[in-house]
């Protein structure tokens, strides 16, 4: 597929406007000032700008704790850029969280705290750092976060999480350290190696302890076996993030592993040793989840490591190694080749099948034990020439042994064999025996049924052959299509578009595809194509250098007998079936249509003033843009008015074919959407007033808080001009107060506020006014089904620039 022109946020201009204010604003203190220029010329379009904030910037100050922290509002909150509007936007009133810098004099001191109390972006981008400012009375600055600063805070201490998710902090180990001279084991070296471990603590599992062997009780020894359970008193040392503190589990059950034969050797051997015992961090376990400590029998003076109960899970006490199976998959073994029946070979292909009698070993989680599952599928790979097992052979094979029950042999050839569940097939190929590139695709397969195929077609031209094969050779996965050789005689019912020197036709055959179910390529038959005709050209070279270009784009070539011309069959849905103008970005592709011709009306100027409209916007990425169309008058049915003034009548109507909208991925419809129409008086009379009254908007003010203009018509009868807008479902503010009077209680009073403050706020950034703002003009109504009703500012078509003086 031809690679698009995808939407890069350009802030070059608007760099350029916050280096234009440098002058507007200070400080006071020009290393302060530098500083925060420099971080303001670094932003990148996420989150928001960090500013220099007049204290008086701040109101409703009020502290929170000793942790030198305050909330208050920012009046004209915070500044950031909004992708979608491609402009800078506040917002008023917000909520902030002050850290003060007490004794902050020292300005290398100040810039040096910025930025270790600013957060790091997170995966949410949750804190953010708004900006410094400074108390004018006592001189402290002051840095200004959001709201949900605080909660990535040590509520001790008031340093940044290590952890937030787990809310651990390193003062929290002050509790360890605290405790040293507490306990010891009679050793200096062990107890330094215990404390050792217990600094490295990081907030999850238990802490690793010297536990007095008197904790231990119930000790349930077996004769000859180094392992034993028992229950320890205290239980396991954690840190408890829902009650913010320390803890214990008391009477907990535990495993003893009793190191018998350490008892000769130096300490520092000792502790090497014990070192290799403790288990390793898996990807299940915490390291510090499953080693509790160590402890001593005063009576033998034999050494003891405490473990948690899942110890047994991950130790064999007859080897006294860590196993490395993970509980998940099945344990690989040594298979006798007569557990292996009903041996087959699948034709074609380097695959066997058969059954393994007994099954594969694993263990069964919820019934605490090891089960087979047997009479299984399997599929066996054959290792030829693997009758001597060396080290090479080994490392060869090992990275086919993932996901392998084990291996085999076979009595009579000698040769060995890998056992593999019968799913092995959804990653490998059942012919060759690689790995797929791609789901169900392999690549070498591929190109191979690609070779083999070269004989069966010519186009008559050596170099057209050669071009074609190599581009069929190139083929790196399975979503695209083959480009091949056409046959002229395998189109059918061909037609010009009369425009663009394009042809439509019907390929009988169709493209091949890759059918993922069936795990090979197939044609869909009898699908609309393009041709490209070469008319009168000499030079061939001149013809495949121009395919290059198309070729992510083409079905392949063809060649009309009669003329010899050679033909390029392009896909259809990179070009526009009415003009044959190939498409500019996804918008179009999504519509199956130009924007040419999506906004060829009758009329130049409402055309011009469609396709302008059109065009301000970026088609390939605009998540929530709206599309301003021209809308058919006979697209409305279940017309009827709902209101009427002395300039226009408004109507409530269905838009059959629906709202245009971008659902994150490509462009469709909501059929059936509910709208208003505006009918502007004699307004064909008036046809440059009514295109101002369009051109308010050259982007669209998109905001909860602002309907939007969906299109524009005209009445097939009147021949009125119409707006086309999104429809507010409770009307006005008189007539929603005067059916919701009961609710309507200071809370939605504010919130009401709030939505016709954020509305026009966003029209005062776009340097606009309202001409006409009154409660008529303040709409209610919700986005959808499962949101409330909000207050929205209607009229656009009143708006005009604050500059034009003419009109305000």
């Amino acid at each position: 597929m031809e690679s698009l022109t995808k939407y890069c946020i350009d802030f070059t201009s608007g760099k350029e406007i916050i280096k234009n204010n440098f002058t507007n604003w200070t400080s006071g203190n020009e290393i302060i000032d530098n500083f925060i220029q420099e971080k303001q010329l670094k932003y990148d379009g996420d989150d928001n700008v960090f500013e220099w904030i007049p204290y008086s910037e701040l109101i409703d100050i009020e502290d929170i704790g000793a942790n030198c922290l305050a909330t208050a509002i920012l009046k004209n909150g915070s500044l950031y850029y909004i992708e979608d509007e491609k402009g800078w936007i506040r917002r008023p009133c917000e909520q902030v969280c002050l850290r003060y810098l007490y004794n902050s004099q020292d300005i290398t001191d100040v810039i040096n705290k910025i930025e270790s109390y600013s957060l790091r972006k997170t995966k949410y981008l949750m804190e953010c750092c708004y900006g410094i400012t400074q108390n004018p009375d006592t001189r402290d600055y002051i840095l200004v976060f959001n709201v949900y600063y605080p909660y990535s805070l040590c509520e001790k201490c008031g340093n940044k999480y290590e952890d937030k998710n787990h809310e651990w902090c390193k003062c929290q180990i002050k509790h360890i350290e605290n405790n040293f001279t507490n306990w010891t084991s009679g050793n200096k070296i062990i107890d330094n190696f215990i404390k050792e471990k217990q600094l490295k603590f990081n907030g999850l599992g238990a802490v690793f302890e010297w536990v007095p062997y008197n904790e231990l009780v119930f000790i349930n020894e077996v004769e000859k076996s180094v392992i034993v359970t028992a229950i320890r008193k205290d239980g396991q040392l954690y840190y408890d993030i829902n009650k913010n503190d320390w803890t214990r589990k008391l009477n907990e059950k535990v495993v003893l592993r009793f190191l018998y034969d350490l008892q000769n050797i130096n300490e520092y051997e000792f502790l090497n040793k014990v070192e290799s015992y403790l288990l390793l961090e898996n990807e299940d376990e915490n390291e510090n989840s499953l080693n509790y400590g160590i402890s001593q029998n005063p009576n033998t003076n034999v050494y003891i490591l405490v473990f948690s109960e899942k110890f047994v899970e991950y130790y064999c006490e007859n080897c006294e190694k860590q196993l490395k199976y993970n509980g998940r998959e099945s344990v690989f073994e040594w298979i006798p080749f007569n557990e292996l029946i009903i041996i087959k070979e699948i034709e074609d292909s380097c695959s066997t099948t058969a059954i393994l009698k007994n099954g594969s070993l694993y263990y069964n989680e919820r019934e605490y034990r090891w089960v087979r599952n047997p009479c299984e599928k399997v599929c066996l790979k054959y290792l030829h020439n693997s009758h001597n097992i060396t080290d090479e052979f080994i490392t060869e094979i090992k990275p086919y042994t993932d996901n392998c029950y084990g291996f085999s042999q076979n009595p009579d050839t000698k040769e060995h064999i890998l056992v593999f569940s019968y799913k092995h097939f959804d990653n490998y190929c059942i012919k060759c025996g690689n790995q797929y590139v791609g789901y169900g695709w392999c690549k070498q397969c591929q190109i191979n049924q690609l070779k083999n195929n070269f004989t069966n077609w010519t186009s008559g031209n050596e170099k057209i052959d050669e071009f074609i094969q190599k581009s069929q050779l190139k083929i790196n996965d399975n979503r695209g299509t083959v480009f091949e050789w056409i046959p002229y005689n395998k189109f059918i019912n061909i037609n010009e578009t009369g425009k663009s020197g394009l042809v439509i036709a019907i390929w009988k055959d169709g493209p091949l595809f890759y059918n993922l179910l069936n795990r090979k390529y197939k044609r869909k038959l009898n699908k609309k194509v393009f041709l490209k005709y070469s008319y009168n050209l000499q030079d061939i070279n001149v013809f495949l250098n121009e395919t290059v270009y198309l070729i992510n784009e083409s079905y392949g070539i063809s060649q009309n007998p009669n003329t010899n011309d050679f033909i390029l069959v392009l896909q259809p849905k990179y070009y526009c079936e009415n003009c044959g103008k190939k498409y500019n970005n996804e918008f179009e592709i999504d519509n199956k249509s130009c924007i040419s011709c999506q906004t060829n009306h009758e009329n130049q100027k409402i055309n011009d003033l469609i396709q302008e409209m059109r065009l301000n916007i970026d088609h390939n990425i605009s998540k929530s843009d709206v599309i301003v169309e021209w809308i058919p008058y006979d697209q409305f049915s279940n017309i009827e008015e709902i209101g009427k003034g002395g300039f226009s009548t408004v109507y409530s109507a269905i838009w059959k074919d629906g709202l245009l909208y971008y659902n994150g991925n490509y462009w469709r419809r909501d059929p059936n959407t509910r709208v208003a129409l505006k009918c502007l008086h004699n307004s064909q009379n008036s046809q440059d007033e009514f295109i101002n009254k369009i051109k308010v908007y050259p982007n669209q003010i998109l905001n909860y808080y602002i309907i939007k203009l969906y299109g524009i018509s005209q009445d097939s009868n009147t021949k009125d001009y119409i707006m086309v807008f999104e429809y507010a479902d409770s009307g006005n503010f008189n007539n929603y107060v005067d059916k919701n009077y009961e609710s309507f209680n200071w809370f939605n009073v504010i919130e009401a506020l709030t939505n016709i403050i954020g509305g026009l706020s966003e029209i005062h950034q776009k340097q606009m006014v309202h001409r006409d703002f009154h409660l008529g003009n303040i709409l209610f109504a919700s986005k959808n089904s499962y949101s409330k009703k909000m207050a929205h500012i209607s009229d656009i078509g009143l708006y005009r620039k604050i500059d034009d003086v003419n009109e305000t």
